[in-house]
Protein backbone atom coordinates (compact mmCIF):
# COMPACT_ATOMS: atom_id res chain seq x y z
CA UNK A 1 0.00 0.00 0.00
CA UNK A 2 2.27 2.55 -0.11
CA UNK A 3 5.78 3.86 -1.88
CA UNK A 4 8.49 5.31 -0.50
CA UNK A 5 12.16 5.83 -0.27
CA UNK A 6 12.41 2.06 1.21
CA UNK A 7 8.71 0.64 0.81
CA UNK A 8 6.08 0.62 3.06
CA UNK A 9 6.46 0.99 7.42
CA UNK A 10 6.61 -2.64 9.00
CA UNK A 11 3.68 -3.53 11.78
CA UNK A 12 2.81 -6.31 13.48
CA UNK A 13 -0.32 -8.78 13.08
CA UNK A 14 -3.52 -8.11 14.69
CA UNK A 15 -5.82 -10.10 16.09
CA UNK A 16 -3.40 -12.12 17.88
CA UNK A 17 -2.22 -9.45 19.35
CA UNK A 18 -2.89 -6.51 20.15
CA UNK A 19 -1.03 -3.88 18.07
CA UNK A 20 1.30 -1.72 19.44
CA UNK A 21 0.42 1.72 17.96
CA UNK A 22 -2.05 2.70 14.96
CA UNK A 23 0.60 3.57 13.01
CA UNK A 24 1.88 -0.07 12.59
CA UNK A 25 -1.81 -0.76 11.86
CA UNK A 26 -1.73 1.80 9.01
CA UNK A 27 1.58 0.01 7.32
CA UNK A 28 0.31 -3.68 7.37
CA UNK A 29 -2.91 -2.11 5.27
CA UNK A 30 -4.31 -5.47 3.62
CA UNK A 31 -2.34 -7.49 5.38
CA UNK A 32 -3.11 -6.44 9.00
CA UNK A 33 -6.01 -8.31 10.52
CA UNK A 34 -8.04 -9.01 13.69
CA UNK A 35 -9.99 -6.53 16.08
CA UNK A 36 -9.23 -2.47 15.51
CA UNK A 37 -10.99 -0.68 17.33
CA UNK A 38 -8.33 2.40 17.31
CA UNK A 39 -8.78 2.46 13.76
CA UNK A 40 -12.41 2.60 13.79
CA UNK A 41 -12.61 5.12 16.76
CA UNK A 42 -9.43 7.56 15.89
CA UNK A 43 -7.68 6.00 12.69
CA UNK A 44 -10.21 6.70 10.34
CA UNK A 45 -10.95 10.04 8.76
CA UNK A 46 -14.34 10.76 10.36
CA UNK A 47 -15.06 14.44 9.33
CA UNK A 48 -18.43 14.39 8.68
CA UNK A 49 -17.90 16.22 5.06
CA UNK A 50 -18.90 14.49 2.10
CA UNK A 51 -17.97 17.18 -0.25
CA UNK A 52 -15.53 16.38 -3.56
CA UNK A 53 -12.20 17.41 -3.00
CA UNK A 54 -10.13 17.71 -6.90
CA UNK A 55 -11.23 14.96 -8.80
CA UNK A 56 -12.42 12.77 -6.16
CA UNK A 57 -16.10 12.13 -5.53
CA UNK A 58 -17.51 10.15 -2.24
CA UNK A 59 -19.69 7.87 -0.59
CA UNK A 60 -19.71 8.11 2.77
CA UNK A 61 -20.72 6.16 6.26
CA UNK A 62 -18.40 3.52 5.39
CA UNK A 63 -15.73 2.23 7.61
CA UNK A 64 -12.69 0.65 5.76
CA UNK A 65 -14.03 -0.85 2.74
CA UNK A 66 -10.87 -2.08 2.08
CA UNK A 67 -11.68 -4.15 -1.31
CA UNK A 68 -14.65 -4.46 -3.28
CA UNK A 69 -15.84 -6.18 -6.47
CA UNK A 70 -19.04 -4.48 -8.92
CA UNK A 71 -22.14 -7.27 -9.29
CA UNK A 72 -24.83 -7.31 -11.49
CA UNK A 73 -22.77 -5.58 -14.35
CA UNK A 74 -21.70 -3.20 -12.14
CA UNK A 75 -25.54 -1.63 -11.33
CA UNK A 76 -24.15 -2.73 -7.20
CA UNK A 77 -20.72 -2.92 -5.32
CA UNK A 78 -19.99 -5.30 -2.50
CA UNK A 79 -17.17 -4.98 -0.48
CA UNK A 80 -16.38 -5.79 2.95
CA UNK A 81 -15.64 -3.84 6.17
CA UNK A 82 -11.88 -4.22 7.09
CA UNK A 83 -12.32 -2.92 10.48
CA UNK A 84 -16.18 -2.46 11.57
CA UNK A 85 -17.34 -5.36 13.18
CA UNK A 86 -20.78 -6.41 12.88
CA UNK A 87 -21.03 -5.22 9.18
CA UNK A 88 -19.84 -7.92 7.35
CA UNK A 89 -20.72 -6.58 3.92
CA UNK A 90 -21.46 -3.12 2.32
CA UNK A 91 -23.32 -3.15 -0.90
CA UNK A 92 -22.84 0.36 -2.82
CA UNK A 93 -25.50 1.97 -5.71
CA UNK A 94 -23.55 2.71 -8.22
CA UNK A 95 -26.15 5.41 -9.67
CA UNK A 96 -27.29 6.41 -6.50
CA UNK A 97 -24.11 7.19 -5.25
CA UNK A 98 -24.93 5.73 -1.89
CA UNK A 99 -24.36 2.48 0.17
CA UNK A 100 -25.72 0.55 2.89
CA UNK A 101 -24.47 -2.84 4.93
CA UNK A 102 -26.00 -6.22 3.92
CA UNK A 103 -28.63 -7.63 6.22
CA UNK A 104 -26.76 -11.03 6.75
CA UNK A 105 -28.89 -14.12 7.92
CA UNK A 106 -27.83 -17.76 7.97
CA UNK A 107 -28.96 -20.12 5.07
CA UNK A 108 -31.99 -22.81 5.99
CA UNK A 109 -29.83 -25.38 3.88
CA UNK A 110 -26.26 -24.54 4.21
CA UNK A 111 -24.04 -24.98 0.49
CA UNK A 112 -23.11 -29.15 1.01
CA UNK A 113 -20.02 -27.88 -0.82
CA UNK A 114 -18.74 -26.84 2.35
CA UNK A 115 -19.92 -29.37 4.49
CA UNK A 116 -18.14 -29.35 8.20
CA UNK A 117 -18.06 -25.77 8.86
CA UNK A 118 -20.11 -24.37 11.18
CA UNK A 119 -21.52 -20.59 10.87
CA UNK A 120 -19.67 -17.53 12.18
CA UNK A 121 -20.86 -14.85 14.80
CA UNK A 122 -22.05 -12.66 12.05
CA UNK A 123 -22.07 -9.97 14.64
CA UNK A 124 -18.09 -10.25 14.59
CA UNK A 125 -17.40 -10.33 11.11
CA UNK A 126 -14.29 -8.56 9.96
CA UNK A 127 -13.68 -8.79 6.33
CA UNK A 128 -11.39 -8.32 4.60
CA UNK A 129 -10.43 -9.40 0.72
CA UNK A 130 -13.57 -10.51 -1.41
CA UNK A 131 -14.93 -11.50 -4.32
CA UNK A 132 -17.77 -12.93 -6.69
CA UNK A 133 -18.89 -15.68 -8.62
CA UNK A 134 -22.29 -14.86 -10.59
CA UNK A 135 -23.84 -18.56 -12.20
CA UNK A 136 -26.50 -19.83 -12.73
CA UNK A 137 -29.27 -17.23 -11.20
CA UNK A 138 -26.74 -16.74 -8.18
CA UNK A 139 -24.36 -14.18 -6.69
CA UNK A 140 -22.05 -15.84 -4.21
CA UNK A 141 -19.85 -13.67 -2.37
CA UNK A 142 -16.50 -15.28 -0.66
CA UNK A 143 -14.78 -12.71 1.69
CA UNK A 144 -11.51 -13.02 3.72
CA UNK A 145 -12.85 -12.77 7.37
CA UNK A 146 -10.64 -12.30 10.79
CA UNK A 147 -13.63 -11.53 13.08
CA UNK A 148 -13.27 -14.46 15.50
CA UNK A 149 -11.58 -16.87 13.05
CA UNK A 150 -9.19 -16.99 10.19
CA UNK A 151 -11.89 -18.26 7.13
CA UNK A 152 -13.23 -17.86 4.24
CA UNK A 153 -16.78 -17.08 4.61
CA UNK A 154 -19.22 -17.67 1.53
CA UNK A 155 -22.84 -15.68 1.21
CA UNK A 156 -25.43 -15.91 -1.41
CA UNK A 157 -25.98 -12.22 -2.18
CA UNK A 158 -29.85 -10.34 -3.03
CA UNK A 159 -28.13 -7.23 -4.44
CA UNK A 160 -31.89 -5.86 -5.00
CA UNK A 161 -33.04 -6.32 -1.82
CA UNK A 162 -29.70 -5.55 -0.06
CA UNK A 163 -29.52 -8.96 1.89
CA UNK A 164 -27.48 -11.99 2.14
CA UNK A 165 -27.54 -15.60 3.59
CA UNK A 166 -24.39 -17.57 4.73
CA UNK A 167 -23.91 -20.40 3.26
CA UNK A 168 -20.61 -22.17 4.06
CA UNK A 169 -17.04 -21.27 4.59
CA UNK A 170 -13.87 -22.72 4.66
CA UNK A 171 -10.94 -22.98 7.56
CA UNK A 172 -7.32 -22.30 5.92
CA UNK A 173 -4.50 -24.35 7.39
CA UNK A 174 -3.35 -23.22 10.90
CA UNK A 175 -1.47 -20.40 10.60
CA UNK A 176 -2.55 -19.04 7.72
CA UNK A 177 -3.42 -14.85 7.66
CA UNK A 178 -5.73 -14.30 4.74
CA UNK A 179 -5.33 -11.57 2.59
CA UNK A 180 -7.00 -11.94 -1.18
CA UNK A 181 -9.48 -14.90 -2.76
CA UNK A 182 -10.22 -15.35 -5.95
CA UNK A 183 -13.40 -17.82 -7.16
CA UNK A 184 -12.93 -20.39 -9.65
CA UNK A 185 -16.32 -22.28 -9.97
CA UNK A 186 -17.37 -25.33 -8.55
CA UNK A 187 -16.67 -24.18 -5.19
CA UNK A 188 -13.24 -24.39 -5.69
CA UNK A 189 -11.01 -20.86 -4.85
CA UNK A 190 -7.53 -19.73 -4.30
CA UNK A 191 -6.48 -17.47 -1.30
CA UNK A 192 -3.50 -15.49 -0.12
CA UNK A 193 -1.49 -16.14 2.80
CA UNK A 194 -0.01 -12.65 4.05
CA UNK A 195 1.98 -13.85 6.57
CA UNK A 196 1.78 -16.36 10.10
CA UNK A 197 -0.28 -15.87 12.50
CA UNK A 198 2.00 -16.44 14.93
CA UNK A 199 4.69 -14.74 13.70
CA UNK A 200 4.32 -11.24 15.47
CA UNK A 201 7.57 -9.65 13.55
CA UNK A 202 5.66 -11.15 10.26
CA UNK A 203 5.29 -7.74 8.49
CA UNK A 204 8.91 -6.76 9.60
CA UNK A 205 9.78 -9.83 8.04
CA UNK A 206 7.83 -8.77 4.58
CA UNK A 207 9.45 -5.62 3.94
CA UNK A 208 12.99 -7.24 4.35
CA UNK A 209 12.06 -9.33 1.57
CA UNK A 210 11.81 -13.12 3.37
CA UNK A 211 9.30 -14.73 2.13
CA UNK A 212 5.89 -14.89 4.39
CA UNK A 213 3.27 -15.92 2.42
CA UNK A 214 1.74 -18.44 -0.24
CA UNK A 215 -1.12 -19.00 -2.21
CA UNK A 216 -3.88 -21.92 -1.36
CA UNK A 217 -6.21 -23.16 -3.52
CA UNK A 218 -9.34 -24.92 -1.82
CA UNK A 219 -11.21 -27.78 -3.60
CA UNK A 220 -14.39 -28.85 -1.84
CA UNK A 221 -14.01 -32.14 -0.93
CA UNK A 222 -10.36 -32.05 -0.38
CA UNK A 223 -9.78 -29.09 1.13
CA UNK A 224 -6.76 -26.70 1.09
CA UNK A 225 -3.53 -27.47 -0.45
CA UNK A 226 -0.45 -24.92 -1.01
CA UNK A 227 0.36 -23.87 -5.17
CA UNK A 228 3.59 -24.94 -5.47
CA UNK A 229 6.02 -21.53 -7.06
CA UNK A 230 3.77 -18.90 -5.23
CA UNK A 231 5.99 -18.60 -1.79
CA UNK A 232 6.38 -14.66 -1.91
CA UNK A 233 7.20 -11.81 0.47
CA UNK A 234 3.65 -10.71 1.80
CA UNK A 235 1.60 -12.65 -1.25
CA UNK A 236 -1.32 -10.35 -1.34
CA UNK A 237 -3.93 -9.42 -3.99
CA UNK A 238 -5.22 -12.05 -6.29
CA UNK A 239 -6.82 -12.84 -9.19
CA UNK A 240 -7.11 -15.74 -12.24
CA UNK A 241 -6.86 -16.16 -15.38
CA UNK A 242 -10.36 -16.54 -17.25
CA UNK A 243 -8.94 -20.15 -18.47
CA UNK A 244 -8.03 -20.67 -15.00
CA UNK A 245 -4.33 -21.61 -16.11
CA UNK A 246 -2.80 -17.99 -14.46
CA UNK A 247 -3.03 -16.24 -11.41
CA UNK A 248 -1.25 -13.11 -10.96
CA UNK A 249 -0.18 -12.47 -7.06
CA UNK A 250 1.53 -8.96 -5.46
CA UNK A 251 4.05 -9.60 -3.60
CA UNK A 252 4.32 -6.50 -0.87
CA UNK A 253 7.18 -6.45 0.54
CA UNK A 254 9.18 -6.63 -2.52
CA UNK A 255 6.71 -4.26 -4.89
CA UNK A 256 6.35 -6.88 -7.52
CA UNK A 257 3.66 -8.00 -9.19
CA UNK A 258 3.88 -12.18 -10.33
CA UNK A 259 1.66 -13.89 -13.48
CA UNK A 260 2.02 -17.68 -12.36
CA UNK A 261 0.82 -20.68 -13.62
CA UNK A 262 -1.59 -22.33 -11.39
CA UNK A 263 -0.73 -25.73 -11.46
CA UNK A 264 2.81 -24.97 -10.56
CA UNK A 265 4.28 -25.84 -13.69
CA UNK A 266 5.61 -23.25 -15.93
CA UNK A 267 8.04 -20.34 -15.88
CA UNK A 268 7.24 -17.09 -13.87
CA UNK A 269 6.73 -13.22 -14.89
CA UNK A 270 7.01 -10.50 -12.48
CA UNK A 271 7.58 -7.08 -12.85
CA UNK A 272 8.11 -4.24 -9.86
CA UNK A 273 6.23 -1.07 -9.50
CA UNK A 274 7.51 1.65 -7.52
CA UNK A 275 4.87 1.41 -4.10
CA UNK A 276 3.75 -2.15 -1.99
CA UNK A 277 1.26 -3.16 -4.44
CA UNK A 278 -2.28 -4.19 -2.57
CA UNK A 279 -5.15 -5.63 -4.56
CA UNK A 280 -5.86 -6.19 -8.41
CA UNK A 281 -8.65 -6.18 -9.73
CA UNK A 282 -9.86 -6.45 -13.73
CA UNK A 283 -10.47 -3.71 -16.21
CA UNK A 284 -13.12 -4.02 -18.59
CA UNK A 285 -10.20 -3.80 -21.49
CA UNK A 286 -8.63 -7.21 -20.04
CA UNK A 287 -6.05 -5.29 -18.58
CA UNK A 288 -5.52 -5.17 -14.36
CA UNK A 289 -5.58 -2.46 -12.04
CA UNK A 290 -2.80 -2.29 -9.09
CA UNK A 291 -3.76 0.07 -6.72
CA UNK A 292 -0.85 0.98 -3.34
CA UNK A 293 0.04 3.67 -1.28
CA UNK A 294 3.00 5.75 -0.61
CA UNK A 295 4.32 5.85 2.61
CA UNK A 296 7.96 6.86 4.10
CA UNK A 297 9.07 4.26 5.72
CA UNK A 298 11.46 7.02 7.91
CA UNK A 299 8.12 8.83 9.09
CA UNK A 300 6.30 6.84 11.67
CA UNK A 301 3.34 9.64 12.11
CA UNK A 302 0.28 8.71 12.44
CA UNK A 303 -1.89 11.30 10.92
CA UNK A 304 1.08 11.74 7.92
CA UNK A 305 -0.68 11.86 4.52
CA UNK A 306 1.19 9.32 2.28
CA UNK A 307 -0.67 9.49 -1.49
CA UNK A 308 -1.71 6.69 -3.45
CA UNK A 309 -1.65 5.12 -7.07
CA UNK A 310 -3.31 3.55 -9.70
CA UNK A 311 -1.14 1.57 -12.59
CA UNK A 312 -2.83 -0.41 -15.78
CA UNK A 313 -0.89 -4.16 -15.78
CA UNK A 314 -0.80 -5.62 -19.15
CA UNK A 315 -1.39 -9.62 -18.31
CA UNK A 316 0.05 -11.13 -21.43
CA UNK A 317 3.05 -8.53 -21.62
CA UNK A 318 3.20 -7.27 -17.96
CA UNK A 319 3.85 -3.84 -19.04
CA UNK A 320 2.55 -1.02 -17.05
CA UNK A 321 0.74 2.43 -17.56
CA UNK A 322 0.02 5.27 -15.21
CA UNK A 323 -4.18 5.56 -14.28
CA UNK A 324 -4.27 7.64 -11.32
CA UNK A 325 -1.96 9.10 -8.83
CA UNK A 326 -3.17 11.15 -5.99
CA UNK A 327 -1.72 12.67 -3.02
CA UNK A 328 -2.99 12.45 0.22
CA UNK A 329 -6.46 13.89 1.50
CA UNK A 330 -7.43 13.73 5.03
CA UNK A 331 -10.03 12.47 3.93
CA UNK A 332 -9.49 10.01 1.98
CA UNK A 333 -6.04 8.04 1.35
CA UNK A 334 -4.02 4.91 1.61
CA UNK A 335 -6.41 3.47 -1.67
CA UNK A 336 -6.21 0.03 -1.78
CA UNK A 337 -8.32 -0.86 -4.59
CA UNK A 338 -9.93 -0.10 -7.25
CA UNK A 339 -12.31 -0.96 -10.39
CA UNK A 340 -13.98 0.95 -13.17
CA UNK A 341 -17.78 0.46 -13.76
CA UNK A 342 -18.94 2.90 -16.74
CA UNK A 343 -16.74 6.16 -17.36
CA UNK A 344 -16.18 5.62 -13.67
CA UNK A 345 -13.61 4.69 -11.33
CA UNK A 346 -14.28 3.45 -8.02
CA UNK A 347 -11.13 3.20 -5.07
CA UNK A 348 -11.72 2.09 -1.83
CA UNK A 349 -9.37 1.88 1.70
CA UNK A 350 -8.52 0.41 4.93
CA UNK A 351 -8.38 3.45 6.53
CA UNK A 352 -11.23 5.97 6.42
CA UNK A 353 -15.28 6.18 6.63
CA UNK A 354 -15.52 6.27 2.60
CA UNK A 355 -15.29 5.34 -0.77
CA UNK A 356 -14.30 7.40 -3.39
CA UNK A 357 -14.89 7.79 -7.43
CA UNK A 358 -13.68 9.52 -9.96
CA UNK A 359 -14.43 10.32 -13.92
CA UNK A 360 -11.96 7.75 -16.31
CA UNK A 361 -9.16 10.19 -16.95
CA UNK A 362 -9.24 10.98 -20.31
CA UNK A 363 -5.74 9.88 -21.53
CA UNK A 364 -7.38 6.30 -20.66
Amino acid sequence: MRIAEGGCMGLTRSGRAPLATLALLMCCLAGATGPQSALAQGGAAATGNCAPQGNLHFVCNLISVEDFVPVSGGRWLVGGSYVEKGVGLYLVDTRAKTAKPVALSPAAKPDPLYAGCSAPDLTALQTHGVDVLQAHGHITVYAINHGGRESVEIFRLHPAAGTAEWVGCALPPEGVSGNAVAAMGQGAFVMTKFDDTRDKQGFQHIMSGQVTGAVYRFTPGKGFDEVPGTQLAGDNGLVVSSDRQWIYVNAYGTREIYRLPLSGNGARQSVKVDFCPDNLRWAPDGSLFVTGQFIDTKSMAITALHGWATVRLDPQTMAITPVVKEPGLKVFDNATSTVQVGQTLWFGTFRGDRMAYMRVPNKQ
